[in-house]
């Protein structure tokens, strides 16, 4: 179902097409637009939803517009290169983040300006255009600094080898996606010359691991020990070394599981390590086990029942089907980008000495519909009495789709 709905900060941005010509070399006008009336407009409703303000809106809407949107390449065909991203190989996701501690809402999104679109055969394995992303942020994000993305590019990225051998790790690995961007966005806006955002980049471990045998949480183990400077952070080695012993008690093939290690575009100390991790157990009690790391990671008995009460609201009381159970266990970790799993996220920092986790669920693979999902997510927020009396999410995310 979709429901349109008309917005006046982007009909008044339709009025403001001009595109600085240093970008209009990256793509056509008529290929921007139409990321820009998609996408753009998915945006322009969840901030409005989200109820920010007129100032913030066309701030960070207009930096989309005009640096994100050409970067894009054209308009997606049956010939496109999949993104690494959506489950249908779109190059976006977008999220409304929801906090116990705030009534207020906050927009968030990742996105892939790989060269997929035309893709660039010669050198697929580049991020020159997430580069050039980067380098925006650079310009106009307070507190911006990008030491760590430096080094996990240089230990990630794999476009130093020829177009043969990143060919040879694409057909391996399945998607030719180097980095993937993100950003949440602020309330409030700093300065007119400030973007409202935090900027975060994510590297799939899989390129490395492929390239040198080794597993995937290798890759990102090692990639963290690597960092300037890391030594100076002994609370970020203590939580990775909590990680390290609970995964030295699995089977081998739970290190395949390690989906990206990310960071925030901040100085060291400040910057979060995060790594995201496909679950390969069978239950909810696995999940549980794998979200405090086999008791490693204290405090959380009271949150135990709420995220099991989540997961049979949201899959319908289904969330461990027969598809998921009968599929080989050594299959599960590695399954394709398309095969959304429940993964475990993990964030190091150099303020705790354990890991901060979260789990990320898919209803989708379990849920009858969309609508049976949001339902059951409004239910839940009912709960723990998080819901606004203003209306639910299933209506606010029509509204936006």
């Amino acid at each position: 179902m979709a429901v349109k709905t008309e917005s006046s900060t982007f009909h008044a941005m339709e009025q403001d097409k001009a595109i600085p010509t240093t970008l209009e070399k990256t793509s056509t006008a008529a290929e921007s637009a139409y990321w820009w009336n998609t996408s753009g407009q998915d945006l322009t409703r969840m901030l409005q939803e989200a109820d920010y303000s007129q100032d913030v809106r066309h701030q960070f809407l207009s930096y989309y517009r005009d640096v994100i949107c050409p970067r894009l390449g054209n308009r997606p065909d049956d010939g496109s290169v999949k993104s690494g991203v959506g489950r249908d190989g779109n190059p976006f996701e977008y999220s409304f983040e929801l906090k116990g501690t705030t009534k207020k809402q906050a927009v968030r999104f990742v996105v892939d300006v790989s060269e997929l679109r035309p893709a660039d055969r010669n050198n697929p394995l580049g991020i020159a255009t997430s580069q050039q992303v980067v380098d925006s942020l650079a310009e106009r994000s307070p507190g911006f600094d990008d030491t760590w993305y430096r080094s996990l590019s240089l230990w990630f990225v794999k476009s130093n080898l020829s177009m043969e051998e990143q060919q040879a790790l694409i057909a391996e690995v399945g998607y030719q996606t180097s980095v993937i961007l993100g950003f949440d966005i602020h309330h409030r806006v700093s300065s007119p010359q400030h973007l409202p955002v935090l900027g975060k980049v994510y590297f799939p471990p899989c390129f490395v691991a492929a390239a040198t045998g080794i597993t995937r949480w290798q890759a990102a183990r090692l990639a963290i020990r690597q960092l300037p400077g890391i030594d100076t952070y002994p609370n970020i080695l203590r939580s990775l070394e909590k990680i390290e012993e609970y995964l030295s008690t699995k089977p081998k093939d739970w290190e395949e599981g390690v989906r990206y290690l990310a960071t925030d575009f901040l100085a060291p100390g400040k910057a979060r390590l995060k790594l995201y991790m496909r679950y390969a157990g069978d239950s909810f009690d696995d999940i549980w086990d794998y979200y405090t790391l086999g008791g490693r990671i204290t405090g959380l008995e009271d949150d135990k029942e709420k995220f099991r009460d989540l997961i049979t609201q949201t899959c319908g009381g289904n969330h461990m089907t027969d598809r998921w159970a009968q599929e080989p266990r050594d299959q599960r970790s590695v399954a394709p980008v398309a095969r959304k799993a429940t993964a475990i996220y993990m964030s190091l920092s150099a303020d705790n000495a354990c890991p901060t986790p979260k789990i990320c669920i898919y209803p989708a693979n379990y849920a009858k519909n969309d609508e049976m999902i949001a339902r059951g997510l409004d239910s839940w927020l009912r709960k723990q009495q998080w819901d606004d009396s203003e209306g639910t999410l299933e209506k606010q995310v029509k509204r936006v789709l």
